[in-house]
Formats: C-alpha cells, sequence, structure tokens
C-alpha cells in the first residue's frame, strides 16, 4: 500500500483552468452521450454486463455513473458551499464553534481552526428547549462524497433522510451536517470536517440539550470517515485540554460503505487492481484524488488512526453496524475494519454484506437500480439500531 496518495492524483493541467476547463466540459457532454449510446447497445447481452445479475438498468446506470465520475476527475471539478438557508427556512440551522479545549489535540491545526457551519434538518428541527418526554432518535448523519462534493442538503440527501427516519420511528429527526469540504471556495483539509463533526455533536449535547442516548451517529463512505473519527474522539478523552466527564457515549453509530482505510484508497494503483473494479463506479483516480486533497502528506499520514480506522481498532461502548457492498472496492477494508473492532473485548459490532451491489447503495440504491437492496440495508440497520442496541444501554 502507499504511505501517501501519489503526486499526481489531484488533477491539474489544462482542463482544470479556463478556458480549457470549459473547453473539456463541452467537449466530454458529446463524448458522453456517444458512450452511452454504445454502453446502451453493448449491455443488451446479459454475458456483457459487469456482472452476470445485473439488470440491463444496473449495468447501464452503473457504468454512467463511473464515466460521469471519470469526466469530474479530468476537469478536478469540486463544489463550493454556501451557508444561505435558501428554501429551507427554519430547517437549516447554524452551529458556532465549542470552546477551544473540548476539541481533541489530534483535530487541532496551526492552519485549520473549527469554524461555523450549517446543517439540514429532516423532517424539522426539534423544539429548541428540550422536550423530557420527547424520546425520539436524532440521527447525527455524515455525507458521502470523498470529501470534495455533497452538502447534506435535500438535493441529495433528503430521499436517504426521510427513508431513514420513517423507519426508525415516529419522532426520529435527522440533522445532515453540511462540514467544509477540500475542494471548493474554501478548502479545507484535515482535521476541518473532525472538527466540524465535534462542532455538531456538542451542539446537539450541550446547546440543544439532547441526551446522547437518543443520538445514533450514522454515515456513508467518506462521511463514515468522520462517524468513526467522532466515535474515537469520544473514547480518547487523555488527549483532551479539559474534563468531559459529562459528555457520554451515543446510543449507536451506522455505516454505510465507510471509508476506514485511506492507505488502500490512497493508492490508486491499488483500487485499480482490486477484484471489484469492474463492478464498482469508483475508481482508482477518484479515490486518490479524495485522499489526497483531504489529507496532504505535510499535515496527516493515510496510515493515522483517525483516517485508516481498520489498521488501529479502539474499544467503544457505542455499537457499530457497518454494511458494504458485495461488488464495490471497499468490500475488504470494511470488513477487515468490523474484524479489527470485533476482535476487542466489549466492542458490539455487526456487520453486513449486501451481496453483488456497488458502492453507498444506501444513498444510490433507487437511482442505479437497486431500490429494494437500499431499503434492505436500512431495514437491517434499523432493526441494529432499536434492538441490538438497545440491551447494552
Amino acid at each position: 500500500m502507499a504511505e501517501y496518495a501519489e503526486e499526481n492524483a489531484i488533477p491539474s493541467g489544462w482542463r482544470t483552468r479556463q478556458p480549457g476547463f470549459a473547453i473539456w466540459a463541452l467537449l466530454s457532454i458529446v463524448r458522453v452521450s456517444i458512450v452511452g449510446f454504445c454502453y446502451s447497445i453493448y449491455y443488451i447481452p446479459t454475458s456483457l454486463r459487469q456482472s452476470p445479475t445485473w439488470s440491463y438498468r444496473q449495468a447501464l446506470r452503473s457504468r454512467l455513473l463511473k464515466v460521469a465520475f471519470g469526466v469530474i476527475t479530468e476537469l478536478g471539478f469540486t463544489q463550493s458551499l454556501n451557508m444561505e438557508a435558501g428554501n429551507l427556512g427554519d430547517r437549516w440551522v447554524i452551529m458556532e464553534p465549542a470552546s477551544e479545549e473540548l476539541y481533541p489535540r489530534a483535530f487541532k491545526s496551526q492552519t485549520v481552526k473549527p469554524e461555523r457551519i450549517g446543517a439540514t434538518w429532516y423532517p424539522e428541527p426539534p423544539p429548541k428547549k428540550a422536550d423530557p418526554d420527547d424520546q425520539g432518535l436524532i440521527v447525527l448523519s455524515f455525507h458521502s462524497g470523498s470529501f470534495l462534493w455533497l452538502d447534506g442538503r435535500p438535493e441529495d440527501s433528503g430521499e436517504t433522510a426521510n427513508m431513514l427516519n420513517s423507519k426508525l420511528g415516529h419522532g426520529t429527526r435527522s440533522l445532515w451536517v453540511q462540514y467544509r469540504l477540500a475542494g471548493g471556495n474554501n478548502p479545507t483539509p484535515f482535521p476541518g470536517p473532525m472538527q466540524d463533526a465535534v462542532t455538531a455533536y456538542l451542539y446537539l449535547v450541550k446547546d440543544m440539550g439532547i441526551s446522547p442516548s437518543r443520538i445514533v451517529l450514522a454515515g456513508d463512505s467518506s462521511g463514515g470517515t468522520i462517524a468513526v473519527a467522532l466515535l474515537r474522539y469520544l473514547v480518547s478523552k487523555d488527549n483532551f485540554d479539559a474534563e468531559l466527564n459529562d459528555l457520554p457515549q451515543p446510543k449507536a453509530c451506522l455505516l454505510f460503505s465507510p471509508s476506514v482505510e485511506y492507505s488502500y484508497e490512497g493508492d490508486s494503483h491499488a483500487v485499480h487492481t482490486y477484484r471489484n473494479q469492474k463492478t464498482d463506479y469508483c475508481d482508482g483516480h477518484m479515490a486518490a484524488w479524495g485522499a489526497r486533497a483531504f489529507a496532504p502528506p505535510d499535515i496527516i499520514r493515510l496510515d493515522d488512526p483517525y483516517l485508516s480506522p481498520a489498521l488501529h481498532p479502539f474499544a467503544t461502548p457505542v455499537p457499530i453496524f457497518a454494511q458494504t457492498g458485495g461488488a464495490e472496492i471497499l468490500c475488504d477494508s470494511i470488513r477487515k475494519f468490523t474484524d479489527a473492532m470485533r476482535a476487542i473485548p466489549g466492542n458490539r459490532i455487526e456487520f453486513l454484506e449486501t451481496p453483488d451491489v456497488p458502492h453507498d447503495i444506501y444513498v444510490t440504491g433507487k437511482l442505479l437500480g437497486w431500490p429494494k437492496e437500499q431499503e434492505d440495508l436500512i431495514d437491517a440497520a434499523v432493526y441494529f439500531a432499536l434492538g441490538l442496541a438497545e440491551d447494552i444501554q
């Protein structure tokens, strides 16, 4: 495995600057149309699809998404965030940084400081003052996007948020954090998103007065990296400048296709040669780009415990549910993570491998043609959170 992502992992060159960006984007529209037409014919025979078990729709849509990600990588396009509520109204919340001593030393940096961040409530925010009779769960969720894209707003996360909320039962609300990204108009590498996770958790517990026993952490892909880092933060109290004995652990943690081994993801050769490269829409160049942008070698190693918990398991009282797709490039690293965590006495880990599906069906299932698998894995996560987790509270 590579210690760091390759030097050329971050896209550069004439295509990433104007006017090359605009020219290549226009050419890519034509190219994608031609490629899409060709694959629409090529995948008619079942034997030519990425997997013989896949439907025509699954094969074609997965391929088109992979082609689209290839174009995005060529252009070096990343998303910029804004702090405006837009049409979200009071569902949009601004969270101010907590006191400096409440952030662990591992999340402190001379150049990256905690900042005010935003988040979206689904379906609506809870009352400003905690109601002791309100026992509904609060899902603190961190979205995917390789630390380069997405923002947790309804356009990219609403359908998944609503599905998870409805299955967790009446009164459930979720807060999807718009953590800072490693690209766009305010590129923020590690430990920025981890600082934002701490800010959001402290906002719920200290500012909103929500009992941690009602909080369920959730994260998919790179959001899973953040969720696991937050768990490690909560058990590593020797790394603080202040006592946090009054900050209990959350109820459970739900991980969907989590990125838990960046020493692997940052090695594009390893990802390209992995057995599931043919079936996953993610590829090595994109994975290495995200790793390099988020964790430059002058800031942090890719095998750091907060980036590669598969290599550094830890004890936690919080039950963890981890799901992976049997056809995704992260399958083995997620299994390695769960095996390592299970080996520590006292840990409660549930592992689910959804057969023959690519990365992050938790979010992309309906889009790519796996709606039943998407619903089934969310059902399994909900069963874990509501059932298995209760008997150790």
